[in-house]
This record gives C-alpha cells, structure tokens and sequence, in this order.
C-alpha cells in the first residue's frame, strides 16, 4: 500500500505533480546514463519530439508543484535574509531556465540544431545550487556549534557535512562543465554531432580527470551513502519505536548497500585514477548503480514519511506544520540524487541531460529547506524536552509538588519557560518546534514528574 500522507497544502496533486517532474528527470537521467546503447534512436524526429513533451510535462509539473511548497513555506520564508530572497528568487530561475529551453527547442525545429550557448546558461544558472548547500551546511554547524549538547546533536553535524559534500560536488562539475562547453564543443550541435557519454569523450587533462573523480563523484558518493545514512539514522532514532526496529535497520542498511554496490566495485576491479562506470564492459553495474541510487532515495524518503504519519496521529498545528516539513525532505530526497547527475556536457541532439540539470535548482531549494527544517525541528524538539525534563526533575526532588494547586501553578510557570525558549530557537533557526503545543508540554511533564517520583519513592 502506497504511503501517502498529506496536509490541507500538501495534497494528492501536488504528490502527483512532484512524480510526475521526477519521472521526467529520471528519464533524461536514464538516456543520459546509457545514450551509447540509446543514443541512435534518440537522434531523430522521435527524439526532438519526446524531448519537447519531457519538456514542457516537467515544467508544469515542477512549478505546480512549487506553488503549494512556497505556500507550505511562506510564512518561514518571510523574514528578510539573503537566503529568504533566494528562496523566493527560485521561481524566477525556472522561468529563466523554461525560456533557455523554450530557445533551444526553436533552434531544433527551425535550424535543426542548438546553440552550445544555451546549455553553458543552464549550467551557469544551475549553480545556484551551491549557495543552496552552502547555506544549509552553514546553517547546520552554526546551530551545531552553538548547541548545549554536541553529542545529542551528531545528526545535525552529518547533515552539515551531507550538505558540504554536495556542495563541492555541484561546484566541481559546474567549472567543469563550463571549461568542457566552452573549449571542447562546437558553437552549434546538430544531428551529426558524434555524442558521447564516456570521459574520453569530455576532453579532461588527467589531473581534471582526477578533480572529476575525487571532486565530483566520491563527495557525491559519500554525501548520500555515508553523511546522509547516518544524519537519517540519528533522526529515526528518534522514532524508532514507532516505527519497528526491522524497519528502522532496512532502511539505514539497505541504501548503501545497493548505491555503493553498482558504483564503487567496477572502480574497486580496475584503477583509482579513472573514472570507468561509462566502459562498456561494465554496464551491468551501471543498472545496478541505477536501480541502486533510486531505490536508495525512495527507502530515506520512505522513512520521512513513516514519520510524517505517526506524527500525523497527533493532531496540532505545530504537528501539521513539521509534517509539511517531512513530506518536503521525503519528495526532495527522491528528487536532488537525478538532478545531480552529470550528463548536460554529452551534448546528444536533442539535448538530454539539460532537463535533469535544470532542475538541480527546484531540487536544492527543497532540499536544503525540507532536511534543513526536520532536522532543526527535531533537534529543538529534544533540547526542549531535555530542558522540560531537567525543570520538572527539579520541582520534583525539593518536594515543591505539594497540592495539585501548587502542581498546575509550577506547571504553568515550567510551561513558559519552554515557551520561551522555544521562541527564541524559532526566532534564531526560523523553524519551529513541536513543543510549543501547551498540552504536549504539560503531558510530558506529567510523565516526567510521575516517573521522578516513582524513582525517589
């Protein structure tokens, strides 16, 4: 049974929509990944068709559904910062990007082919991307630094250096991609084009070769198959219970087994200094690492809205708002992995693997936004309750509980406390806390009072 779990924002169209753009991108991703066993058939009529449908399908798709996350997010995205204004500029990069393709398509089917130009303007623009994951990773180790518990908060660290790792690899590959349309394509690509997807065929120096490898496809590796396992890990801690302990392992267990596996081992059987995952001897392992990656992403984003339906439970609007939240992280997740792939520079005619790097943008801003708020909501959420805790420890053991007179009134001025300091948490982080529902502040009190009686007895 499919796991939906939707919000009066977050609904059935925009889960649709956001499949839909996926299907898409996976698709270029798919032709670019294997264009030396489809790219004949790809260079055709059939093809300049196909990609003007994947065109104009993953446009409307990906801005309908950014319309219900910015309303999702609207209220987080008031305050006047230069990352706000980012956020907010995103629309404008894909209506940017929808008129590049918009060109490109034109040149297609008037001149039969394409400027060069254009796909240097996709790669320039997805860069944008950078300051998404710069950001996200500041953010994250300035709330990791200033946190009272640092062990408690390994979760935030691993997600700040997910975001770091992602981060060098889009700057990798953007000043790469740039020198390779730049120096190493014609002005024009036309149907005659000898398009390639191998890295002979990218005309890298050895040293770039390297930068390419160790720059770009290791951080990439390691962000989603090791700093993204465990950040998930010591989130669903925080669920295991509700979720089962079978389910909690499958899914820290099973992604990187199944990304690494199609990956790393061609790279393990021959050398360090090259990139082999395009040779064709090893195309089975390039299904692999296909079906690995994919399957990868919808296992974390499984797991987000696993959580996202137990909280659902518990009906409040701080819930209602963390699990807008989680249901951004789950969609992200499937959709930042295909985004950034990197196919732009095979410069097949038409051009596949522009659609998946166009929308590197959508998909960083939700990214970085949906993990960026789970995370810090979780995190406040246990600094909260530790705090609630250590409060209600105290009351308990100078025997201050007395009448339930005296028990609501210490109660009442506990709850404050939390309050405030979960005000000023939103106000540092923007995001906000579950503990701000007066009744789950005073129903975990209760048990903690209870429980500290229970042990001083």
């Amino acid at each position: 049974m499919l796991l939906l779990v939707t919000t009066s924002i977050i609904n059935k169209k925009t889960y649709l929509m956001t499949f839909i753009a996926w299907a898409m991108i996976v698709t270029d991703v798919i032709f670019g990944t294997f264009l030396d066993a489809l790219g004949k058939p790809l260079n055709s009529s059939f093809g300049v068709i196909l990609f003007l449908a994947m065109s104009i399908t993953v446009f409307f798709a990906g801005l309908y559904a950014l319309r219900d996350y910015m309303v999702a997010l609207r209220k987080d995205l008031e305050a006047p910062s230069f990352f706000n204004r980012l956020y907010k500029a995103t629309p404008i990069f894909l209506y940017a990007l929808l008129v590049i393709f918009g060109a490109i398509i034109v040149e297609m089917v008037l001149f039969s082919q394409y400027s060069t130009y254009l796909l240097i303007l996709i790669v320039l623009i997805s860069g944008v991307a950078i300051l998404f994951f710069g950001f996200r990773t500041y953010k994250f180790l300035s709330w990791f630094k200033s946190s009272v518990n640092k062990r408690h908060n390994i979760m935030i660290l691993a997600f700040a250096v997910s975001s770091m790792l992602f981060c060098i690899s889009v700057t990798v590959t953007t000043a790469l991609d740039t020198k390779e349309l730049v120096f190493a394509r014609p002005s024009s690509i036309d149907p005659h084009f000898h398009s390639s997807n191998s890295m002979a065929s990218r005309h890298l120096s050895r040293i770039e070769l390297v930068i390419h490898l160790y720059g770009f496809l290791v951080p990439q590796v390691t962000a989603i198959a090791i700093a993204e396992t465990v950040a998930v890990a010591y989130f669903l801690r925080y669920f295991k219970d509700q979720i089962g302990r079978a389910t909690f392992w499958t899914i820290i267990i099973l992604p990187p087994v199944l990304f690494l596996t199609g990956i790393f081992v061609p790279q393990l059987l021959t050398t360090g200094s090259q990139f082999v995952y395009m040779e064709p001897r090893f195309l089975l392992f390039r299904v692999i690492g296909t079906a690995g990656w994919v399957g990868a992403d919808f296992v974390i984003a499984f797991a987000y809205l696993l959580v996202a339906k137990t909280l659902g439970r518990q009906i409040t609007t701080s819930r209602n708002k963390i699990i807008n939240y989680l249901i951004i992280a789950a969609l992200s997740t499937i959709l930042v992995s295909p985004t950034t792939n990197n196919w732009i520079t095979n410069c097949s005619y038409p051009p596949f693997g522009a659609i998946q790097r166009a929308f590197v943008v959508l998909a960083s801003f939700l990214f970085s936004i949906g993990i960026y708020s789970v995370a810090l909501s979780v995190a406040q959420d246990a600094e909260l309750r530790h705090l609630a805790r250590k409060y209600a420890k105290e009351y308990a053991l100078l025997d201050t509980l007395g009448n339930a007179q005296e028990t609501a009134e210490i109660i009442r001025k506990v709850v404050k406390l939390i309050h405030k300091h979960a005000d000023d948490m939103e106000k540092e982080t923007a995001v906000e806390s579950s503990m701000l529902d007066d009744n789950e502040v005073r129903q975990y009190l209760d048990v903690v009072i209870r429980e500290t009686r229970e042990k001083k007895g």
